[in-house]
């Protein structure tokens, strides 16, 4: 029993991590979006570190400069938590930069 809830646990968390990626792509897509070739879209950037179990995404709402700062930016573990409050945010920020 212990193990097969660990794997539906590992799942759930798996398909969170996905709905992540494509909220990302969602609000990027798959082109170049620096501010010079695109004008002023949304740029999104998403890492994840193997190491530590965590995901670092961050969203320049009118395109990426080098040396500005993002207007988004989340660094987490994953966790269902943090997940969650995660993809809330980037359903909210696709919603209103209305990509």
């Amino acid at each position: 029993m212990k193990k097969r809830l660990k794997r539906k646990i590992e799942k759930r968390r798996r398909a969170e991590v996905h709905r992540v990626l494509d909220l990302v792509l969602d609000i990027n897509g798959i082109e170049a979006r620096r501010e010079e070739v695109t004008g002023n879209l949304p740029t999104a950037f998403l890492r994840f570190s193997g190491h530590v179990s965590g995901l670092y995404v961050s969203v320049h709402e009118k395109g990426w400069q080098a040396y500005s700062s993002p207007d988004y930016t989340a660094d987490i573990y994953i966790d269902q938590k943090h997940l969650r409050q995660m993809i809330t945010d980037l359903e909210v920020m696709k919603r209103v930069l209305s990509v």
